[in-house]
Parts: C-alpha cells; sequence; structure tokens
C-alpha cells in the first residue's frame, strides 16, 4: 500500500468543508422530502443552513491555484501590441 497523502490544515479544512457541504444537501433533501410528505421537520432545514454556511466559510480559506487557460491569449497580445505603439 502507498503512504498516505500529507495535507496541509487549509487543505484538510477545504475538504472539511465539502463534508459539511454534502451532509447541508443530504438534510435539506431529507427536509424537502418529509415536508412534501406533510411530516414537517423543520430542524433539518436549520441545521442544513448552518452546515452550509459552516461548509462555505472553511472552503472560502484555501483556494486552489488556478493555471492560465489561455482562453483569450490573442486579446492580450493585441491589446499589449496597441499598448506599445
Amino acid at each position: 500500500m502507498s503512504d498516505p497523502e500529507q495535507y496541509t490544515s487549509q487543505e484538510l479544512m477545504h475538504r472539511i468543508g465539502t463534508f459539511f457541504l454534502l451532509l447541508a444537501i443530504g438534510l435539506l433533501v431529507y427536509f424537502l422530502l418529509a415536508d412534501s410528505a406533510g411530516a414537517s421537520a423543520l430542524q433539518y432545514f436549520c441545521w442544513s443552513m448552518i452546515l452550509a454556511i459552516l461548509a462555505f466559510a472553511f472552503r472560502a480559506q484555501y483556494r486552489k491555484p488556478s493555471s492560465a487557460s489561455g482562453r483569450f491569449e490573442w486579446l492580450k497580445r493585441l491589446l499589449k501590441g496597441k499598448e506599445e505603439e
């Protein structure tokens, strides 16, 4: 077996935020299904909103660096050429 990957604390918080987001979505779905069945359980909705806020707070702490896609590279070259003239 391979060695487990070492995560930084920011990456770990990002993963915990993802877990909370999945729990929040699950609780929201459970609330919607219970409400459609006529057995409304408001605490599931409240917990799902609390978990969603926590999830977005945790996930906002870590941004993965994104590489340039090169999508508008031609436009940057065109504008750069006009600035030099």
